[in-house]
């Protein structure tokens, strides 16, 4: 948000960022940075920007406001900063934010649908059976679970579509009971949670055996009108790419003809395919869960 407000203002001034970077003494890639927040912001370059731009109290006070914010710890830095991937840290960050979010999961149920027995079968896959119960593994869970209440604890959460590969209903990640639970809870919240949709990828869908298959997960966050720009993650293994929605000027926007593909547009194509060529629909998405509790009754 700081970002943008410093893209406008300089905009609504007329100038550009090749102007205002040599105005306030510092290089073309500091002010793009800035404005795209792709860096954590210095408080002596946005002081520059408003004595340059002569910004008024009020402005100059909500800028300063948001670059308060802007550089403040994250909530899951103050407890979970150890056990918190790199990786995730910027989703983790941005999601709460989101008025709609639609993923799509490929081997394990969504992070934010996993039940903490769910999450402690899969959290220890990944860790020596020494540290099962250690700290490690009580911090991993204990993020998941105010991760999931981060998101849907507000008072309006989001709207989330959860497109998740047919096969996280047959994967075992831990005894009958574990899995069953894991069912029930998807169940429960398809049967009775307005602003969820849980939609299954169904295994004899080529789409779901091409491209969508070799992405570890993905997710289009939207923030709505005057918010951040759209973005889309993509998650690999141990590692994970974010792509924002292009800015276009107003001339790019009024052409007929469509501008070249990025990789934001890209993926929110494939997840679009996802959704319209290879899903289930909700009500056979729950016929589905039905039979998977069935399954490991």
């Amino acid at each position: 948000m700081l970002g943008l407000t410093v893209r406008d203002l300089r905009d609504a001034a007329g100038i550009t960022q090749t102007a205002l970077a040599k105005a306030i003494n510092v290089s073309n890639s500091t002010i793009s940075r800035l404005e795209s927040a792709e860096v954590p912001p210095e408080e002596r370059h946005v002081e520059a920007v408003i004595k340059h731009l002569g910004l008024g109290r009020p402005v100059a006070d909500e800028l300063r406001v948001l670059l308060s914010r802007a550089t403040e710890p994250e909530w899951f830095q103050r407890q979970y900063s150890d056990v918190t991937p790199k990786y995730l840290r910027r989703l983790l960050g941005l999601e709460s934010m989101a008025i709609q979010l639609t993923t799509y999961d490929v081997r394990l149920v969504a992070g934010l649908l996993q039940t903490p027995e769910y999450s402690s079968c899969v959290i220890r896959t990944g860790l020596h059976v020494s540290e099962w119960d250690g700290e490690e593994m009580t911090g991993r869970v204990a993020l998941r679970r105010e991760r999931q209440e981060r998101v849907f604890g507000q008072a309006e959460p989001p709207r989330c579509v959860f497109l998740m590969d047919e096969s996280v209903l047959l994967r075992r990640v831990g005894p009958d009971e574990v899995m069953r639970g894991q069912m029930q809870h998807l169940l429960y919240i398809a049967r009775s949670n307005p602003y969820i949709t849980i939609r299954f990828v169904l295994l004899d869908r080529m789409i779901a055996g091409n491209e969508a298959s070799m992405a570890g997960g993905m997710a289009h966050l939207q923030f709505g009108h005057g918010g951040l720009p759209d973005l889309v993650y993509v998650e690999g293994y141990g590692k994970a790419d974010y792509y924002k929605a292009p800015e276009t000027s107003p001339e790019e926007r009024r052409k007929p003809w469509p501008t070249k593909e990025d990789d934001f547009e890209r993926h929110l194509q494939l997840l679009l395919r996802i959704s319209g060529e290879a899903c289930a629909s909700p009500t056979e998405s729950v016929r589905m869960l039905e039979e998977a509790v069935a399954r490991f009754s």
